[in-house]
């Protein structure tokens, strides 16, 4: 497809495609091809051309521009450099456009987030029923999956126990102890736009103490990073101020109280927001947008976790064991502040063990 922004009104959008074929469709089923007439129907492009006229349009396109430079990604620069072409590399401006959500796509990120939470409650019920990780995966993934048919964001993480201390834990094969805590991240796609979330929630449906003091650490934190998040801020300061909030009351409620830990990590284990699009992680691959200014329209997560080894005596029995909780909403910027499009999804213990 050919988006033309110099061409006449008529001209700006062009389609190329292929003939179609009945035996590649009896194996692939119906696929988009000429003839044209419904083509245009489904499309709404006026222009539909065969794909073998593809190359004599564009070397004639070419001769005719005015200005000898083209704007493209690096995926096919390479091809137009053969036509002796100036070329831009667009990627920064398509990201800049493409991590700030239109209308449109808030919308399907709001649908996204309705499946995730109708999601949740269905396992939430069940979980006493999962002996394995497996199970409950499956039972989590399949929830997702009957309501869209745009597929999973990622590869749901189930965590039991220990194994919630590894973040992006991908083994599934424990059975679950009806001690443990279950670390569940997961997502779907919604047409374009992708939903990101994480609960802890409780194997037996009733927290301990000390999962429970820790459960709400982490909470505490990520109310913090919400009500800080606003356009203008950057991830990077946002995150630096919530990671030192939860490592304040980390002290405050759980070391200062007798309480001993031993964590793979001294004070962050892992981002606390990243943006999320059309891609569960949107953007630059090294996140270079971390100190850029978070605009209205953006989407991002907020998911502050606490992973280790902890142990403490309340009202005199002694608690131990190795404990991972991640709480994760998205959180769309808006002018004021943000949007928590998670909120209905419960995160409350009262509303996890009720």
């Amino acid at each position: 497809m050919v988006l033309d922004p110099f061409a006449s009104k008529q001209k700006r959008e062009i389609l190329f495609l292929k003939e179609k074929d009945a035996k590649k469709e009896f194996w692939n089923g119906i696929r988009l091809g000429l003839p044209s007439a419904l083509m245009k129907k489904i499309t709404g492009i006026e222009i539909i051309l065969p794909l073998e006229e593809f190359n004599p349009w564009f070397k004639k396109r070419i001769a005719s521009l005015k200005e000898k430079h083209i704007y493209s990604n690096n995926i096919i620069s390479h091809k137009l450099r053969r036509h002796k072409l100036e070329v831009k590399d667009v990627s920064k401006i398509h990201l800049a456009q493409r991590v700030v959500l239109e209308p449109e796509r808030i919308a399907l990120a709001k649908k996204a987030q309705v499946i995730a939470k109708e999601a949740f409650l269905k396992i939430l019920s069940r979980v006493s029923s999962c002996k394995t990780e497996r199970e409950l995966a499956a039972e989590l993934d399949c929830a997702m999956l009957s309501l869209t048919n745009n597929g999973l964001a990622f590869q749901s993480i189930v965590a039991a126990g220990k194994n919630a201390c590894t973040l992006h834990y991908a083994k599934r094969d424990s059975v679950i102890d009806s001690k443990n805590l279950i670390l569940l991240d997961f997502g779907c796609r919604y047409n374009a736009v992708c939903c990101d979330i994480s609960r802890t929630i409780p194997a037996s449906g009733k927290f301990n103490p000390l999962q429970k003091l820790l459960y709400n650490i982490v909470l505490d934190t990520q109310k913090f990073h919400e009500k800080n998040v606003k356009a203008g801020l950057t991830l990077k300061d946002l995150g630096r101020d919530a990671w030192h909030f939860l490592e304040e009351l980390l002290v405050e409620r759980f070391v200062e109280q007798g309480g001993k830990m031993k964590r793979s990590y001294k004070v962050k284990p892992h981002g606390i927001s990243h943006l999320i699009g059309d891609i569960v992680h949107e953007g630059a691959a090294n996140r270079s947008y971390m100190e850029n200014p978070l605009e209205p329209g953006m989407l991002i997560s907020n998911e502050p976790g606490l992973y280790g080894h902890f142990e403490i005596k309340i009202d005199g029995v002694l608690y131990k064991e190795d404990i991972g909780i991640r709480i994760e909403d998205d959180l769309l910027i808006t002018e004021k502040g943000c949007e928590n499009l998670s909120a209905s999804i419960p995160k409350e213990i009262d509303d996890i063990e009720g």
